[in-house]
């Protein structure tokens, strides 16, 4: 990687410590910042079993956002929770995105945006057109509430349809599901729809392959496994934006046109984000560019899930979008550190 990047940092973004990883073989490939899902769960742990091959191609860069992973551990997370809000996540990828511009000297930077990144990274790309390149949803968040409602009916059926009457009747017992307001009962009640709906392959959860993906990644280490254990997606720290996405958000509610390529990647047997409710927004965006990806027999993380046929769709977008081959520098500034 004689012209390639491997740098693991700690930037000050939005007054905290904020750590970012950069990897690619190419400084002068386009620029990928990927916003992980959640809220809360950092994506980085499980990076080296994906990403690899997008290297070739692009320069990818994870960020733990704030409260989250070794963003969680390099500050006091009691004094960072109160300011944990959607606003300041928006603000944070602002900073972010410019730090990447100067430091690769782009003029704009992709943003893939992963469940809850999908909401960041879409509200992003709203309020900032100018610095965004691509725009590429995967388990795209439309309606928090529609996408519970719909994945409680999706497993319901699922029981009944095995037979399963114990599973059956428990599930019902949380009727009416969503709540309206998001709270300690709608946290137990969303843990124990998702607990089903692992059960019946219509979730994404933990998985002994998973976990020892995660225990052995170069980019984690066991130390920085706790996160996991001591907060994770409903710690106190990210209470604000869940109770912003189950109260608040809808993205069919905001103008449906993008200023830039629009590209969704979405696993066909995705209930937690489901797929249909992310079809049927998608046909109402207008964008310079746009095309929906249908990942069969994959389910909510479809980078892990069929590594391949995601892969496929990646880099037909990169192409379509015409962003495959290596930019021209246009920002004047510092060259670029590796560390």
């Amino acid at each position: 990687m004689s012209n390639g990047i491997d740098c693991r940092e700690f930037v000050t973004i939005g007054g905290i410590s904020q750590y970012l990883h950069h990897r690619g073989e190419d400084i002068d490939n386009p620029v990928m910042l990927f916003l992980h899902g959640g809220p809360g769960e950092p994506i980085l742990p499980f990076a080296q079993e994906f990403q690899i091959p997008w290297e070739k191609r692009v320069t990818v860069v994870h960020w733990d956002q704030r409260n989250c992973g070794k963003t969680y551990f390099n500050n006091d997370p009691k004094q960072v929770a109160p300011t944990v809000t959607v606003d300041r996540l928006v603000q944070d990828t602002y900073e972010i995105v410019n730090y990447l511009r100067r430091k690769y000297h782009k003029e704009k930077i992709i943003i893939l945006g992963h469940s809850w990144g999908s909401v960041l990274g879409s509200l992003f790309s709203k309020q900032y057109p100018e610095l965004v390149q691509v725009y590429i949803g995967v388990g795209q968040v439309v309606n928090m509430k529609d996408n519970e409602r719909v994945g409680y009916e999706k497993v319901l059926e699922a029981a009944k349809m095995a037979g399963n009457d114990i599973d059956y009747r428990d599930l019902l017992r949380l009727k009416p599901y969503p709540p309206l307001a998001f709270d300690d009962d709608m946290i137990k009640k969303l843990m124990k729809v998702r607990k089903y709906q692992r059960k019946y392959k219509l979730s994404a959860g933990p998985t002994t392959e998973l976990i020892a993906n995660a225990l052995s990644s170069p980019f984690y280490t066991l130390k920085d496994m706790r996160y996991f254990f001591i907060s994770g997606a409903f710690g106190d720290g990210q209470r604000p934006i869940w109770k912003y996405l189950c109260e608040s958000f809808d993205l069919s509610t905001m103008d449906a046109a993008f200023e830039m390529p629009v590209f969704y990647i979405h696993g066909e047997r995705d209930w937690q984000t489901p797929y249909p409710l992310a079809q049927e927004f998608f046909l109402t965006i207008q964008a310079p560019l746009k095309l929906f990806y249908s990942i069969p027999e994959a389910g909510h993380i479809p980078m892990l899930e069929r590594k391949e046929k995601f892969n496929e769709a990646l880099f037909d977008i990169l192409e379509r979008a015409n962003v495959t081959a290596k930019t021209k520098k246009s920002l004047h500034r510092s060259p670029v550190g590796t560390g």
